[in-house]
């Protein structure tokens, strides 16, 4: 069946090369992961955490539910001694106190003058928070920055006319180590009720609901910290999931070419639908080869140097440079964006091709791995 399907591929042509042809944009669906910066072992993506709340916290929020949302992507929750260690401490949470605002709002004529003025009431009620979280893990080495540098530079000058100093062996680091980061969650609230045109309104239905209020924005507080915990810990380590849509350029025209191409980018649809950001693209790989062979055929068979040609070819380039970029083969992806250029249709597709697959090469890079597709660890 599969090899009926290449011939139909590789069979069709256009009945005139020279005829006008019209692209459209077909979507289909892709899964992969945002690779980490951090890169960390497989077997070693095991992570820790627990919850300490203090003051008004204790009563309002569960440390334990709260502990049981922290989360690293592609990783496996242990109970103690992960290769990253998180501490989340909520300590406090204080009402500041309620104040009464006004707003005026005036209707001005076309001279400026005031033709109209209402006052309008309401309340800004604060509160401060403490906390912070403690996240201990592996991190590379960053380089010294210009000013380190320039730093050490000075440092080494001044060693250099010191009788003591100048013949000593010192170790030269260009590089600041650390392990793991701190996030601080120290700051303010505020609660701003609706508006009143009674200026003892506001007070009095901030009072009535006190209560309500204050459990809200602390619960909010709660909920507000450990997703910023959560965001910068997958961040760092974790394989976060996601799903887009991607475009490939297909000939609309009802001739043989037309519908050999209709064929080729339901195919794509069917094949990429498989796909699942932590599963291995190996099979879906064998799959699109077909596919692949065939976009790269049209290059051949559209070689003459007029603007439908060049349509066509464009076309073949920019699919092929997507597929790859889809497969995690970034230079690949490259090759076809280049020659997409130099093909002088449509160049600056090319261009923003390049950039992405230029991208993906640098999180291959931080992450030490060649894929967008890997297993979370069980």
């Amino acid at each position: 069946m599969k090899k009926l399907f290449i011939c139909a591929l590789f069979l069709s042509f256009f009945g005139s090369k020279a005829q006008k042809v019209d692209l459209d944009h077909f979507y289909f669906n892709v899964s992969y992961q945002i690779l980490p910066k951090e890169p960390v072992p497989f077997e070693k993506r095991t992570f820790s955490s627990r919850v300490k709340l203090g003051g008004a916290l204790q009563i309002y929020v569960n440390p334990t539910n709260l502990n049981e949302k922290i989360n690293i992507t592609g990783w496996k929750k242990v109970d103690e001694n992960g290769t990253v260690d998180i501490e989340l401490n909520l300590e406090d949470f204080v009402e500041k106190g309620a104040s009464p605002q006004t707003r005026v709002d005036e209707t001005k004529d076309k001279d400026g003058k005031v033709i109209s003025r209402k006052e309008y009431y309401y309340i800004v009620a604060r509160y401060t928070t403490r906390g912070y979280a403690k996240v201990k893990g592996p991190l590379t080495p960053t380089p010294l920055s210009d000013k380190q540098i320039a730093e050490e530079k000075a440092k080494q000058a001044a060693a250099s006319t010191n009788r003591f100093l100048k013949n000593a062996v010192v170790k030269k680091d260009t590089t600041v180590s650390k392990e793991g980061f701190n996030i601080s969650f120290n700051g303010e609230l505020e609660y701003k009720s609706k508006e009143y045109t009674d200026p003892s309104a506001p007070m009095k239905d901030f009072y009535l609901n006190k209560s309500a209020i204050s459990d809200q924005t602390l619960r909010n507080f709660a909920d507000n910290s450990l997703s910023s915990l959560n965001n910068n810990i997958n961040y760092t380590y974790g394989f976060r999931p996601k799903s887009d849509n991607e475009i490939l350029w297909i000939l609309d025209a009802k001739n043989e070419e037309g519908k050999t191409q209709s064929e080729a980018i339901q195919a794509v649809k069917n094949f990429f639908s498989t796909m699942k950001a932590d599963e291995p693209i190996d099979e879906l790989k064998l799959n699109m080869q077909p596919l692949i062979d065939y976009f790269d055929s049209l290059k051949i068979k559209y070689a003459e140097d007029n603007k439908s040609s060049r349509k066509m070819r464009y076309s073949a380039y920019y699919n092929l440079a997507v597929i790859y970029l889809m497969l995690d083969e970034p230079e690949k992806s490259i090759a076809e964006s280049e020659k997409l250029i130099a093909n002088d249709y449509d160049k600056s597709d090319g261009k923003a091709l390049i950039e992405r697959a230029n991208k993906l090469i640098g999180s291959f890079k931080e992450a030490k791995l060649n894929t967008t597709h890997n297993p979370a660890l069980k």
